[in-house]
């Protein structure tokens, strides 16, 4: 029986979560990190999970600290965990060219889980893989860095189990944990099906238009949280300015030309009504973890450079092609006055 091997670039809590519950399916793990974070890794990972309230470990894995290391090696999947922001870097464009050399005449598939306007075809470009295994996707399990600065406060009987692990996450409770897109077929196939040997959670696939629009919009709903200063979804759905320029700065983005008739139809659906139903939900749902609090975190911290350029680049694209983006531009007018 073939024994899948998933090499995981990074080991933030996106790559550590992830390879928990690849582990889990039954695949053997490997990571690639910078030479500083391998005395980190040396021993085994523990995970605390809101929704079981237990730790779990993730051990028995291989670390790589230079993609020249991974010659010679085969891996079915190869999950790059690099924020957009890094992605585009000097540095991280220099780490996708060097993965392009060593897996160029391989098989392995690709998965690209940061996200970001164009950065599906910078990383085509710089790797040289061709679009049959170069796949998006990225988690929808919330998780964080126990250490990390400004990490949510976990209840008191929470506590103990919490600081004892190296990264915190929740499932949602529909257990799905990963969104792949539905192209291409196979490389998605695959890994839809291995992740789902875990046990613990789901992949589900989705159209690759309709996953890059929704993780587009969403910076709009960040900035807007950052203005608001972080005070919650209910704040900032009351503030009369905020929440108007964040919905219409959704809208602006879905009706970019790239994403077509389909981006038109979902800037009708998406109401301010509709849009704040959608951000209530999810706020019920990780309130174990806290939403805004997990958002602070993660997107308004380490990810904060990816969110930022993706709004920048839809207003740039957007006028560009003749379209107005008042909202868009407001809203990053407002940012750079904070900053």
């Amino acid at each position: 029986m073939h024994t899948a091997r998933v090499l995981i670039v990074g080991a933030g809590a996106l790559g550590l979560t992830t390879a928990y519950h690849l582990q889990l399916a039954g695949a053997q793990i490997s990571f690639l990190v910078r030479p500083h974070r391998e005395a980190d890794l040396m021993q085994a990972q523990k995970l605390y999970s809101y929704d079981q309230d237990a730790v779990h470990v993730l051990g028995d894995f291989r670390l790589y600290t230079a993609p020249e290391q991974l010659r010679g090696e085969h891996f079915d999947f190869v999950l790059v965990t690099l924020d957009g922001a890094s992605c585009l870097s000097e540095q991280g464009t220099m780490t996708l060219s060097a993965l392009g050399e060593v897996f160029r005449g391989d098989a392995s598939v690709m998965l690209i889980c940061g996200v970001g306007l164009g950065l599906y075809d910078h990383v085509r470009r710089t790797t040289g893989l061709p679009a049959s295994r170069l796949l998006e996707g990225t988690m929808k399990i919330f998780a964080y860095q126990t250490a990390a600065p400004n990490a949510p406060e976990p209840a008191a009987d929470r506590r103990a189990l919490h600081d004892s692990a190296d990264v915190a996450y929740l499932n949602f409770p529909d257990h799905v944990g990963f969104f792949v897109t539905s192209s291409p077929k196979q490389a998605a196939k695959d890994y839809v099906a291995l992740y789902n040997q875990s046990g613990a959670a789901t992949c589900k696939t989705i159209p690759v238009g309709l996953y890059r629009m929704t993780t587009n919009i969403f910076t709009s709903f960040i900035l807007a949280s950052a203005l608001k200063d972080w005070e919650g979804t209910e704040a900032l759905i009351a503030d009369r300015e905020l929440w108007p320029l964040c919905c219409d700065s959704q809208r602006e983005m879905l009706r970019l030309k790239r994403h077509g008739l389909q981006g038109k139809i979902f800037a009708w659906l998406f109401s301010d009504k509709r849009i704040a139903g959608m951000m209530r939900k999810t706020e019920a749902e990780a309130a174990p973890m806290g939403y805004t609090a997990f958002n602070r975190c993660h997107h308004g911290g380490k990810v904060l450079a990816q969110n930022v350029g993706i709004l920048e680049r839809c207003v740039a694209e957007g006028e560009a092609s003749g379209q107005a983006m008042p909202a868009s531009s407001e809203l990053l007018r407002r940012w750079r006055e904070l900053q």
